[in-house]
């Protein structure tokens, strides 16, 4: 029996209207999506693999850091780790112990500061020798504030110095300081600047002095009250190393 032409038609309507309420559901559902703020894809950018230099320049950094704002009691090799972003394996494999990273922060930035202080000396010394003994606590006090982190790293330093190699480093430290020192004051001596009459290891350990009260009150929180009279001081002492006038 054939179908009624009538019943045909209304299914064919019924089925294209569904098909149409399904068009417009997916038309609608895109407009809406293209007109919604997406979130920004972003592509990971893989991180440069470091070399084994690059990794310790790395540690020391991250570890003078560490060592400046902690004890270096509570600074745990776990943090030194993280800070470093590396593991605790890593650390010891480059440096031993926490007291290896400790001394190997204290030679590299050490040298460092030593670098800075000689160089901003050795250019007034170029021009007058006396000049660089006058400001030699002020340029000192200048290469503390261009890192003042390696100088809180030298304090702790001084508070762990019951431990004979952290003893050992701080006393090179300053006896490469008195050193250079030692040689300014020879070279203003040999030039007639000084009275000849001077002992330059004397003079030298008269500046080492100031040096080490300006750190003392750098510890003490005193950097404010010692800098206001270091110049006065260098001055007479200064005055006092001078040849007389002929």
């Amino acid at each position: 029996m054939s179908e009624d032409p009538l019943d045909i038609r209304v299914q064919c309507q019924v089925y294209f209207s569904d098909k149409l309420v399904i068009a417009n559901y997916y038309s609608l559902r895109a407009h809406s999506m293209a007109g919604t703020p997406q979130e920004p894809q972003y592509q990971r950018t893989p991180r440069k693999r470091l070399s084994g230099e690059e990794r310790r320049a790395l540690i020391l950094r991250r570890a003078k850091q560490v060592f400046a704002r902690s004890p270096y009691a509570e600074a745990s090799t776990g943090e030194l780790a993280r800070e470093s972003e590396v593991t605790e394996p890593v650390l010891y494999k480059h440096f031993g112990s926490k007291k290896g990273l400790f001394l190997a922060v204290l030679g590299e930035f050490g040298a460092q500061f030593l670098e800075t202080l000689q160089e901003r000396v050795s250019r007034r010394a170029e021009e007058d020798i006396l000049d660089a003994l006058a400001h030699f606590i002020d340029d000192y006090r200048a290469a503390i504030q261009a890192d003042p982190e390696t100088q809180r790293v030298l304090f702790q330093a001084v508070a762990e110095s019951s431990d004979p190699e952290i003893a050992q480093c701080i006393r090179e430290h300053n006896r490469k300081i008195y050193a250079f020192l030692h040689q300014l004051i020879a070279r203003a001596l040999e030039r007639g600047d000084l009275d000849a009459a001077v002992n330059p290891d004397a003079a030298a350990w008269g500046y080492m002095s100031m040096i080490l009260t300006f750190q003392y009150g750098l510890m003490l929180g005193l950097s404010g009250e010692v800098a206001e009279v270091q110049q006065e001081m260098s001055r007479l002492w200064l005055r006092g190393l001078r040849a007389p006038a002929s």
